[in-house]
């Protein structure tokens, strides 16, 4: 009688075991449906600012051009890249409040530090250099705000930080570090 039971018991664990395995795979898939559907409809709505690098006056742009675009002007020069970058952002930082070019601004600087982070981190000899770990901060710090906001300017707080950070960058820069 006791060997039945067991085995009855065992016989119902394996049930409920393969049923909930089913339904955890569901639940999975299922979140994962929703997420892809959630990125497609939010992404779908691109900023104007995003669509006016992309185009002109209903003209299309060459392959060379969107590239360019892409590549936010980075050359492949570090110190170069790292500069124009820095000067980039800093005038993305220090805009005022009130300024018209704030979307587009905001748009170019964010292109510009994925196109600089792409291009270095997987470059051994760069991203070991203490210019790039400082650099690497202070766009990390850029982002977030830019991705957390969008209708404020940057703080003064974050504003110094970040103009303490790229003064960093400048001088390992100009240290060969």
């Amino acid at each position: 009688m006791e060997i039945n039971i067991k085995a009855n018991l065992k016989a119902e664990y394996r049930t409920l075991d393969s049923s909930l395995k089913g339904y955890l795979q569901w639940l999975g898939r299922s979140a994962i449906a929703f997420a892809l559907v959630a990125l497609v409809v939010i992404g779908g709505f691109a900023t104007e600012a995003n669509a006016a690098l992309f185009s002109r006056n209903s003209e299309n742009l060459t392959t060379k051009e969107v590239q360019a675009l892409v590549n936010a002007g980075l050359t492949g020069n570090y110190v170069v890249d790292t500069t124009d970058t820095i000067k980039t952002l800093r005038e993305a930082i220090n805009l005022p409040e009130n300024a018209e070019n704030r979307a587009a601004v905001k748009t170019a600087a964010r292109y510009k530090i994925n196109a600089y982070v792409s291009r270095y981190r997987a470059d051994r000899e760069k991203n070991g250099f203490y210019s790039y770990t400082t650099m690497l901060t202070a766009l990390n710090t850029l982002a977030g705000y830019y991705n957390g906001t969008s209708k404020r300017a940057v703080p003064a707080k974050v504003r110094d930080r970040l103009a303490q950070e790229f003064d960093r960058a400048e001088a390992a820069l100009a240290q060969g570090r």
